[in-house]
C-alpha cells in the first residue's frame, strides 16, 4: 500500500515561519522595510522563488504589504483573520472559531434616530422608536471593527447595555428576546477612513476599510436590526466561494 503519511514542512512554510518569528521578536519591525529580495533570500540561506512565495502567504496572511517599484513592509504581528462569508455567524464566534480573544470599547449612550430609510429597511410604524448606537469590537486587545447598530426599541431590554452590547447581538436576541435570526442581506464594500473613525480604530486618516452593510432577518423573514461594521483591512478579510 502507498504511503500516504503527511508530508514535510516545504522550504516556502519554513520561511514564512522564520520571517513571523523575526516579526513578532521585533527584528523586522512594524513599518519596517525588508532588505531586496536577493539579500533577504541569501540572509535566509534559501533562493528568490521560494522567498517569493513566502512573501505571497505573509501577505495574504496579513503580516505584510508589498508595494510595486517601493519595496515589501512589515504592516503586523498578528495574522489576519480570514473567513468565508457564506455561513452567517455573529462576528463574536467568527473571531473566536480563530483562536482570538474578543473585546468591546467604545459603547455609545444610545440615542433615538429618525434615519428614514432604515425605517422603512426595517418596516417600523411611525410610534415605534429606533434607537442607534456604537461599539468597537478588539481581537487580543487590537480594534478591527467599528460597528454602528440601529435596533428597534422593542428588542431592546433594560439591561440591554450593562449586559449584552458588548457581546454576540444574534446571541442576545435569541436567549434573551426568543428571536432567531435566519438570514441578513449583505453589502460589501470599500470606504475611506474618517479622521473620527480612524482615529477611534488606531489607524491612519483615509486608510481604506471594509464595510459590511447588514439587515439582518428572522425565520420569519421580519426584519430585525441593522448594522454597518468598518473593518480594518490588515486585520480581517472575507472570501466567497463561487461555483457553477
Amino acid at each position: 500500500m502507498k504511503n500516504i503519511g503527511i508530508e514535510k514542512e516545504t522550504l516556502s512554510t519554513l520561511a514564512v515561519r522564520t520571517i513571523i518569528d523575526l516579526i513578532e521578536n521585533d527584528v523586522f519591525k512594524i513599518g519596517g522595510k525588508l532588505d531586496a529580495e536577493q539579500k533577504l533570500a541569501d540572509k535566509l540561506n534559501i533562493s528568490r522563488p521560494i522567498l517569493r512565495e513566502a512573501l505571497q502567504k505573509l501577505e495574504l496572511e496579513g503580516y505584510i504589504v508589498r508595494k510595486h517599484g517601493v519595496g515589501t513592509f512589515v504592516i503586523s504581528k498578528t495574522p489576519m483573520l480570514t473567513t468565508g462569508i457564506e455561513k452567517l455567524d455573529s462576528m463574536t464566534d467568527l473571531v473566536k472559531a480563530q483562536n482570538y480573544t474578543v473585546g468591546t470599547i467604545g459603547i455609545t449612550k444610545p440615542e433615538v434616530t429618525n434615519d428614514e430609510d432604515i425605517r422603512e429597511l426595517l418596516h417600523l410604524n411611525d410610534d415605534e422608536i429606533l434607537l442607534f448606537f456604537e461599539r468597537i469590537r478588539t481581537a487580543d486587545k487590537k480594534p478591527f471593527t467599528l460597528d454602528r447598530v440601529y435596533i428597534p426599541e422593542k428588542y431592546v431590554s433594560a439591561d440591554f447595555f450593562t449586559n449584552y452590547a458588548n457581546s454576540s447581538i444574534l446571541s442576545y436576541l435569541s436567549s434573551a428576546q426568543n428571536i432567531q435570526i435566519f438570514s441578513s442581506h449583505c453589502n460589501l464594500f470599500a470606504e475611506n477612513a474618517s479622521t473620527t473613525d480612524a482615529e477611534k480604530l488606531g489607524i491612519i486618516q483615509h486608510e481604506a476599510l471594509q464595510v459590511l452593510e447588514q439587515t439582518f432577518y428572522s425565520n420569519a423573514n421580519d426584519p430585525i436590526f441593522y448594522g454597518k461594521s468598518l473593518i480594518v483591512n490588515n486585520i480581517m478579510k472575507f472570501h466567497i466561494v463561487r461555483r457553477r
